[in-house]
């Protein structure tokens, strides 16, 4: 916590400084209030009346027109609410004693399938009408995107290689492991679905799959989460890769450049048309 003084009203406060500075009861609420609301005024005032503890007579003085320029200074402080980190928290994390990776730094390494159903899970826990429900996609999102080494026997399996010290993506796996991460500490896994979210975005507008809405949640990963179904059945239907399981195998960036690249053939083939 940050202890602010306020000479003009007389008055010193306490701002929260970071995500350790909540008890765990209220952070599901931040989070909540962080990537359900757009970023307007409105959104950012409540949201400093959560993280901003002082008495109502100087919310009172601060909620005058002129008195607006302090307010507009607390806020300042709280970018490290919205943001998140911009870099993996941490490359594994120790359960019961074993070692569970999280995935590269930029989401290279992810396969489609694992990046749609993290990212529907992320979703469940943004909108989740209720704490349990929100915790419970939490977990699930994390048994998805952190996994264990494979055995030996993995990987003689699979060959798979050394670039990504994770086990295949499994989907019935991750289900069994999702209660596991209940265990793991609430602000760590807040923080990687932070990460994992901004990693997600960096990743989708490198390949031209924006929303297009600057005051989204942050959460609105785009037009390939808003329409993947389509977009990988139209990849599956040109058999570059395979039928639609081979195509959710592969890398998600294997399928966002060959979607770009088609888009960019269609966008050249409109100009020409405009010309003739």
């Amino acid at each position: 916590m940050i202890k602010v003084t306020i000479p003009e009203l007389g008055a010193e406060c306490q701002l929260v400084n970071s995500y350790a500075d909540l008890k765990n009861r209220d952070v599901i609420k931040l989070v909540r209030m962080v990537y359900l609301n757009p970023a307007n005024m409105d959104s950012k005032v409540a949201l400093l009346r959560e993280l901003f503890v002082a008495p109502e007579n100087v919310w009172f003085q601060l909620e005058q027109r002129e008195n607006h320029d302090q307010v507009w200074r607390l806020l300042e402080t709280l970018d490290w609410v919205w943001k998140g980190p911009q870099h993996r928290p941490a490359p594994f994390l120790r359960i019961k004693g074993k070692s569970f990776f999280l995935p590269d730094e930029n989401l290279y390494n992810l396969n489609t399938a694992e990046f749609v159903i993290a990212t529907a899970h992320l979703i469940g826990f943004h909108s989740a009408k209720d704490d349990g429900a929100a915790l419970q996609s939490l977990s699930s999102f994390m048994a998805t995107i952190v996994r264990p080494k494979p055995d030996v026997l993995q990987r003689l399996k699979t060959n798979q290689d050394n670039a990504d010290p994770r086990e295949s993506y499994n989907s019935i796996r991750s289900e069994r492991r999702a209660v596991h991460f209940g265990k793991v500490d609430l602000v760590t896994k807040i923080m990687i679905a932070q990460w994992f979210n901004n990693a997600a975005n960096r990743l989708l507008t490198q390949y031209g799959m924006t929303s297009g809405d600057p005051d989204a949640a942050p959460i609105s990963q785009g037009l390939f989460v808003q329409d993947w179904e389509r977009q990988v059945v139209k990849v599956a239907q040109s058999t570059v890769y395979g039928n639609y399981d081979k195509v959710m195998e592969r890398p998600i960036t294997d399928i966002l450049a060959y979607i770009d690249i088609k888009n960019e053939e269609i966008r050249k083939q409109i100009e020409a048309n405009k010309r003739k």
